[in-house]
């Protein structure tokens, strides 16, 4: 189920990476957002790919064992 338009015509624009990095306390240098920008654009058409699958009927992960994997 999608929730709006397709997130593969998206752009991370820099300046939202430096808000995004003062909202969770993060350390970013001016140099890197546009690449940090870009890199999280390109994440963007996989959740499309995501919103395809109908999960309705299962519940959300809330706890993961670290032990599970060997």
């Amino acid at each position: 189920m999608s929730y709006g338009r397709s997130k593969s015509d998206l752009k991370i624009e820099a300046e939202q990476v430096a808000w995004l990095a003062q909202v969770l306390g993060l350390d970013v240098k001016p140099e890197e957002l546009a690449g940090l920008a870009a890199a999280l654009s390109n994440q963007l058409p996989s959740i499309d790919v995501l919103e395809r699958f109908d999960l309705k009927d299962y519940p959300p992960i809330l706890r993961v064992d670290a032990e599970w994997y060997d």
